[in-house]
């Protein structure tokens, strides 16, 4: 977002990034080294052993060492660049909600949805609604978390939601198919990669000729890898860790996405939809929304309904490449980066009267 918006608004934004993350996307393909207004906070803490959201709470504990230096070089950058709004994501939230920065307006966004955040008794909810109650305006991912928050206390008025996420359509494009299947997502228990081995077992026993491609890391990773080891199908199964998955799945005719709770924001399935891919999609929460016949199949969370639904697409590769047509143009009507840059400029205006609710200003309506 930060690269489109520095396109259409130059000079008027910067982008604080951890050097954990920096040099990463830079290998993803953002070319941040290459744009004016990024800033590279610091080393982390030499207690600070932290390696992934999956890893343990003792494990995490030196993190905050870190957070509290990136807070602090987070304060002088707004100092010393006059920064009049400060938009946080992910660890800043809860440290920015314990140690606000004095006279800086702050939004705070959210874009989790899984149940610990939205569960009153757990730490994680308590320091995110702490920080969501202090400020200026909550970016919520989409419209569930938006209730969820105020049904923790938040008030309604600070709460805003754009009408759709957006993905880097960009990168994930259409390339020439192949008899492939593409699962990019984290290893971890919601996201159900261990259900693919038993998916991808279920389909090659029938379609041996189907080449998959399972890629991701995570908690699982280590159980995924033992799991493998077990099948003789491996040679036909892409796996691994790819900092830019786009040039598989762009060339993947069918894309599976098994998220547990939501698939409505889910990057992974936007990015197959925007490859031109048909796609497979766990039924659950919103996902309908953005799933239909028109652009692949919707499956229960099983071995068996999941890969049916592969199957039936790839016994007709004409009708998959059909729904990858529409759900590429549904990309760029409904997920465009441009519509999705109006709804944060819209956020981010200091005269903005109202919350947006699905991207457009809610109407406030006085009873006298």
């Amino acid at each position: 977002m930060f690269r489109h918006l520095e396109r259409r608004y130059p000079g008027q934004y910067l982008l604080i990034v951890s050097p954990d993350l920096f040099p990463i996307l830079n290998r993803g393909g953002f070319g941040l080294d290459r744009l004016p207004g990024v800033r590279v906070l610091g080393p982390r803490s030499p207690f600070d052993r932290k390696a992934g959201a999956h890893a343990p709470w003792f494990v995490n504990l030196g993190r905050l060492a870190t957070l509290r230096r990136y807070r602090e070089e987070i304060r002088q950058i707004v100092e010393a660049d006059r920064v009049s709004l400060l938009q946080a994501y992910l660890e800043v939230v809860p440290v920015l909600g314990l140690f606000p920065i004095r006279d800086l307006p702050t939004i705070v966004s959210v874009v989790d949805h899984i149940p610990k955040y939205f569960d009153r008794p757990t730490l994680d909810s308590r320091l995110l609604v702490r920080a969501a109650r202090q400020a200026s305006a909550v970016d919520c991912l989409f419209g569930w978390v938006a209730q969820r928050l105020e049904g923790l206390g938040v008030p309604q008025s600070s709460l805003n939601y754009p009408e759709w996420n957006t993905v880097n359509h960009d990168a994930f494009h259409p390339e020439p198919k192949e008899l492939s299947v593409s699962f990019t997502a984290r290893a971890i228990e919601w996201k159900n990669p261990l259900l693919m081995i038993e998916v991808i077992d279920r389909v090659l026993s029938r379609r041996p000729d189907i080449r998959f491609s399972l890629l991701g890391r995570g908690s699982q990773q280590r159980e995924l890898v033992r799991r493998m080891r077990r099948q003789t199908w491996t040679e036909s199964v892409l796996t691994g860790y790819f900092e830019d998955p786009s040039p598989i799945v762009n060339r993947s005719l069918i894309h599976v996405s098994l998220d547990q709770y939501d698939n409505f924001t889910n990057q992974s399935l936007l990015e197959g939809m925007s490859a031109g891919c048909a796609v497979v999609a766990s039924n659950v929460g919103n996902t309908d929304r953005v799933v239909d016949e028109e652009v692949g199949l919707l499956v229960e969370l099983s071995a068996e309904s999941v890969a049916e639904a592969i199957l039936q697409l790839a016994e007709d590769p004409a009708r998959a490449e059909a729904m990858g047509r529409v759900g590429r143009q549904r990309v760029l009507s409904r997920h465009h980066v441009d519509r999705y840059v109006d709804y944060l400029r819209a956020l981010h205006d200091p005269k903005r009267a109202a919350p947006l609710r699905g991207g457009t200003q809610a109407l406030e309506v006085q009873v006298v």
